[in-house]
């Protein structure tokens, strides 16, 4: 009989030490301390038309420094270092200030950074196999907060890497975000993570009175 306890509260440890998904996500994330890659960005609408296309440029060093640098066609520039997150629309000439809890729902490529252990907490983490390429693996994030502006979020990783995100609002639109060109775990000047408004342009602090 005891022999028989044993061996079940072995099996059950066993169990119980099987990581999650999220656990796994987390782990793919948190492997990368460094990254810099090109980016392309195409939105499409609710019946899979694509509607609009973007080229960029992306750098993270964690812990809390990302960059995403969108060139053409509507140039635009989001640094996050830290705590605060600079949203630069040089068309516009106007900068937006906010807290990176602010922007967490509405900027999901901050996710990169990701390097605390509260991912399963704010998302529902699933493994899918039903994509393609089939070279790559798939996670889907489910924001757990309604509030979210996306409905899912899909990562793909290669060999490790993240390769392509996919990204579906309520309104059934979808950004799918393909990473070419990846460096990791290289040095990068800090400078990539700083951001000082240019003179003249409208500053708007949306982190004033938090």
């Amino acid at each position: 009989m005891l022999k028989k306890l044993l061996t079940i509260f072995f099996l059950f440890s066993i169990s119980s030490a099987k990581a999650s998904p999220a656990t796994d996500l987390s782990s793919l994330l948190n492997g990368v301390h460094t990254m810099q890659a090109d980016f392309t960005q195409t939105v499409y609408d609710n019946h899979g038309k694509a509607i609009q296309t973007s080229d960029g440029k992306m750098a993270l060093d964690r812990p809390g420094k990302f960059r995403w640098e969108v060139k053409k066609p509507i140039p635009q520039l989001i640094i996050a270092n830290e705590s605060r997150l600079w949203i630069y629309d040089a068309d516009l000439e106007q900068v937006t200030i906010r807290t990176l809890k602010q922007a967490a729902g509405d900027t999901p490529a901050l996710l990169l950074s990701h390097t605390g252990s509260s991912l399963d907490k704010d998302y529902t983490v699933n493994v899918i196999n039903n994509q393609t390429p089939s070279a790559l693996s798939w996670f889907k994030l489910t924001p757990k907060n309604q509030d979210n502006m996306f409905e899912t979020i899909q990562m793909g990783f290669n060999k490790g890497e993240i390769n392509q995100m996919r990204l579906t609002d309520h309104l059934g639109h979808t950004t799918s975000i393909q990473f070419k060109r990846a460096q990791t775990n290289i040095d990068l000047p800090a400078t990539l993570f700083s951001f000082k408004a240019p003179k003249g342009v409208d500053v708007i602090d949306e982190t004033r009175h938090r």
